[in-house]
């Protein structure tokens, strides 16, 4: 699927790893990509966000506010259990289902060590590196994960030979997807009302 993504949708994927790093999140969810695609200067789609008020700088404020930043010693650091809770999001029973399955720490960040060699620019999941260290680039969510799958669904349905943003933005405008959507109603919108305006936006810039 990879091969299949333009130079400026690889850009938005490795941008939301940065954005994930500097806000000190644990893994990339679909609210990092969508600050990776309004890093875009010369996107449409970009710029239709930008239309409703989505900016960047506005969309990492509501990202903090609902996830928090990583800056505490469990890798989660000011994260609004509260907020999480307001969305069904239990995140003592994450932390506890993760533990049980891959063992203590395993939501932890990882530590800083030498990137490990990879053939894709964006790996979906942990790998060790040399020294058997967990680290270089974070990890996936796994809805981050289903965005990016349903970005080439969303390319095949408009006909395209290639995933470029206006798929990503598609695929990550999940209305089951709570937290990005509790970021788009801090924004003043919702999913489903970004999907129709890029919709629209792609059908007369055809």
């Amino acid at each position: 699927m990879f091969e299949r993504f333009t130079r400026q949708a690889r850009t938005v994927v490795m941008q939301a790893q940065q954005e994930a790093r500097s806000l000190g999140h644990t893994d990339v969810g679909t609210e990092h990509l969508l600050l990776g695609v309004l890093a875009q200067e010369g996107s449409p789609v970009a710029d239709t966000l930008r239309r409703r008020g989505i900016t960047a700088p506005a969309c990492r404020s509501a990202v903090e506010t609902v996830l928090g930043r990583g800056n505490g010693p469990d890798g989660h650091g000011a994260v609004d259990a509260e907020a999480l809770q307001a969305l069904g999001i239990d995140l003592d029973e994450v932390r506890s289902r993760a533990e049980r399955t891959f063992g203590p720490g395993a939501l932890d960040a990882p530590e800083p060590g030498p990137r490990p060699r990879r053939l894709l620019p964006f790996p979906l999941g942990r790998r060790r590196n040399r020294d058997g260290d967990r680290g270089g680039h974070i990890p996936f969510a796994p809805r981050a994960r289903r965005a990016l799958q349903r970005s080439l669904r969303e390319a095949v349905d408009l006909k395209s030979r290639h995933i470029g943003v206006e798929h990503l933005l598609l695929g990550l405008l999940d209305p089951a997807d709570k937290l990005t959507s509790e970021v788009l109603r801090r924004l003043g919108t919702e999913p489903g009302t970004v999907r129709a305006d890029v919709l629209a936006d792609l059908a007369r810039a055809a």
